[in-house]
């Protein structure tokens, strides 16, 4: 099921961080932190308001792919805005999956889900993007049916660019 992060999915979210972290790799939410987890959803919410774009910043919403309540197989964010971070390195829709929960299609399944619900909301193309040397990322994509446009490249940043569009009919 994908959900909006919540006060009841902070052990669900500790479990994650760690894994990631674990792994060798930056966690997730980084909740952990100053911040902590109330800070992060304050945050989070803040963040997935359209008035950002007032601010010059890329409005974006948080989804969880859980099993029940228990556990985090995924994470995705949706940006349902044309900026021109989502048009260059970061594109309309983000995900990753925590490292024990890889080669199980949960990313397949997450990109499937923020597609829909991009369309559903009116975006008659969306872009994704991820870094050069992401093979899986590249294969999820491109499996997913996204449409390579290039690269995006700058002093931080070394993007593969693909289009997905709206179905007519």
């Amino acid at each position: 099921m994908l959900v909006k992060p919540r006060i009841a999915h902070y052990k669900a979210v500790m479990a994650a961080d760690q894994d990631f972290e674990a792994a060798g790799e930056e966690p997730y939410c980084g909740s952990r932190g100053r911040m902590g987890y109330l800070g992060w959803l304050a945050l989070i919410d803040r963040q997935s308001k359209p008035e950002c774009l007032n601010y010059g910043s890329n409005p974006n919403e948080i989804y969880f792919l859980m099993d029940g309540e228990e556990r985090i197989l995924g994470f995705g964010q949706l940006r349902p805005y044309d900026t021109r971070d989502s048009l260059t390195w970061a594109g309309h829709i983000g995900y990753s999956v925590p490292p024990s929960q890889r080669g199980r299609g949960y990313a397949q399944e997450l990109l499937a889900r923020l597609l829909d619900m991009g369309f559903a909301r009116g975006m008659d193309r969306i872009l994704l993007t991820c870094d050069e040397d992401n093979d899986p990322s590249r294969h999820v994509i491109e499996k997913a049916g996204g449409r390579f446009a290039g690269f995006y490249r700058d002093k931080e940043y070394h993007k593969r660019q693909y289009w997905f569009y709206q179905k007519k009919g």
